[in-house]
């Protein structure tokens, strides 16, 4: 009859073997949490780099279709940029964890009527660890953005 028990050792865990494995997952949890934390980072940077790099383009376009100056404004303190045209303003808004650095004094862009831009320059937009340049270049209004590297 004590052979047929259903409490028998052999049916079930320890508690030793309960708190090892609460204690593995315990440590895993946090490793876990941080890598997909930095993915959705990356994920978000790149997809700010994408809107960036379609903006820029659709101003351009913009620009010589209608013959009229665009300007792109960056404002990082409030978390948005503005594409601006004559009497229309389109702002877009920006994750609040992405900063803004540049090597010209401005944040902002000025786009001519021929789609060329105003003044060459590295923009670098950073969050946390990851970063992007927006590299503009003289003549025939030609940029790229690429990951930087540390």
């Amino acid at each position: 009859m004590r052979l047929n028990s259903p409490f028998r050792a052999e049916n079930g865990f320890t508690v030793l073997e309960l708190l090892i494995v609460v204690s593995i997952a315990c440590i895993m949890a946090p490793i876990s949490f941080l890598t997909f934390s930095r993915l959705s980072d990356a994920q978000s940077m790149r997809q700010f780099a994408e809107e960036v790099r379609e903006t820029i383009s659709e101003a351009q376009m913009e620009a010589i279709t209608e013959s009229t100056p665009i300007t792109i404004i960056f404002n990082t303190d409030q978390h948005f940029f503005l594409v601006s045209k004559r009497n229309k303003t389109v702002k877009k808004a920006m994750d609040p964890r992405i900063k803004l650095y540049s090597n010209v004094n401005k944040s902002d862009i000025l786009i001519s009527r021929i789609g060329s831009f105003s003044k060459p320059g590295t923009y670098t937009f950073s969050m946390n660890t990851i970063r992007y340049n927006l590299v503009l270049l003289l003549g025939q209004g030609r940029f790229y953005i690429d990951k930087a590297k540390w």
